[in-house]
């Protein structure tokens, strides 16, 4: 598979393929098959090149996956690994409006939830919290709630501060001595 000929159906069949080992595990052989298959359709994804994607319940979580899950895998480590993140966030919204995450099994509609849980709003996290407890996954469940804390508590995810170029305060120095969050 080359990256001008991805599909939707590509990106969620390499997706399901990897399987959760992958996803949520730092894996610079597996960071790389992001980078090689779908680089370009991050950047095209990205640019609203892709945007009919957002249409259909497959083509919609894929996007977010190229979005919010490979463009962490692909920019790992760099501020980068972030610019999608609204536009990943308001995907998942036009999903759920419409129901999107109701066409796939529980591990795969944690996907669709997981731009919430990535963002450094309020709101959003308590939206998070609330579709993880809906799904009734306990690990999604309390990841969502240890997002949701870091937020409440800080207004943002410390682990970026450096990445994005913004000054850490003493109290999120401390948390992040004391092994806080950092995914």
């Amino acid at each position: 598979m080359t990256d001008t000929l991805v599909t939707a159906l590509d990106v969620l069949d390499f997706w399901w393929q990897a399987g959760a080992p992958k996803w949520f595990a730092r894996d610079d052989g597996f960071d790389q098959a992001c980078r090689d298959k779908f680089g370009e359709s991050i950047e095209a994804a990205k640019d609203g090149r892709l945007d009919h994607w957002a249409n259909t319940a497959d083509g919609a979580l894929a996007l977010i996956l190229l979005l919010d899950q490979m463009s962490r895998n692909v920019h790992r480590d760099t501020a980068e690994a972030f610019a999608a993140d609204g536009k990943a966030l308001a995907i998942a919204r036009h999903a759920l409006d419409r129901q999107f995450d109701r066409a796939f099994p529980k591990d795969a509609r944690a996907f669709f939830y997981l731009p919430f849980e990535h963002s450094e709003d309020m709101a959003d996290q308590d939206r998070s919290v609330d579709l993880f407890r809906a799904l009734g996954v306990t690990d999604y469940y309390h990841y969502a709630l240890v997002h949701m804390d870091v937020i409440r508590r800080f207004g943002r995810f410390p682990h970026r501060n450096e990445l994005l170029g913004r000054e850490t305060t003493p109290e999120e120095q401390a948390y992040l001595a004391d092994n806080g969050f950092s995914a």
